[in-house]
């Protein structure tokens, strides 16, 4: 199987500005190639589409990219999210087993 038919989740576990860019440049680089990705921020890590949020998230959907996923024990208010960005809310629990879907999972932590 090569990496163009590999459908890859970006998973990004820590809310640090270089790590945030790191993983939604990763993402948006792929999907640009047409590559199935998921950015899926876990924990703390959705904190950055509300302290910062990048127009640059909402060309994931333009490029058709899954929407962005959140997984964090925290609560997550839908409505404090941008309302230009695609989301999904994936429970912790769940976490897992969403990711084995996938057929790469890269992590930013």
């Amino acid at each position: 199987m090569t990496l163009m038919n590999k459908k890859i989740a970006i998973l990004q576990c820590s809310a640090e500005p270089d790590t945030a860019t790191e993983a939604l440049d990763m993402a948006l680089s792929l999907a640009s190639f047409d590559q199935p990705v998921q950015l899926i921020l876990s924990g703390d890590a959705f904190s950055c589409l509300l302290d910062n949020p990048s127009k640059r998230y909402g060309m994931l959907e333009l490029l058709d990219a899954e929407p962005i996923g959140i997984s964090s024990h925290s609560s997550v208010d839908k409505n404090a999210l941008p309302s230009s960005v695609e989301t999904s809310v994936l429970p912790p629990e769940n976490l897992k087993e969403h990711l084995n879907q996938f057929d790469e999972v890269l992590q930013f932590s």
